[in-house]
């Protein structure tokens, strides 16, 4: 269908075209317009820092454990409005 000259041509873009696009994006130019500005890491204030000593690995656990104690006194008192919400079985089997 295409012939001989069809091959070399699909060849040369088999080729140059990644040596092209590593050539662009690989260039100190494109690298100090577009790469050099980003700031990946965050500062040192912001990321998390685990606790050194005794006591703060203590005060670190007793704030988990409240956390857990708050959550799971919220599950309780939204589980027990949702069943006094709901009718009995029982008072729709009466009803009946």
């Amino acid at each position: 269908m295409g012939g001989p000259r069809l091959e070399v041509v699909k060849f040369g873009v088999y080729v140059f075209f990644p040596v092209g696009v590593m050539l662009y994006f690989g260039g100190p130019n494109f690298y100090e317009k577009y790469v050099r500005g980003i700031n990946f890491w965050p500062e040192f204030e912001k990321t998390h820092q685990p606790p050194k000593t005794t006591d703060e690995v203590r005060a670190a656990l007793d704030k988990m454990k409240s956390e857990r104690e708050e959550r799971w006194m919220k599950k309780a008192m939204q589980a027990r409005q949702q069943t006094e919400a709901e009718p009995s079985p029982k008072a729709n089997a009466n009803q009946a």
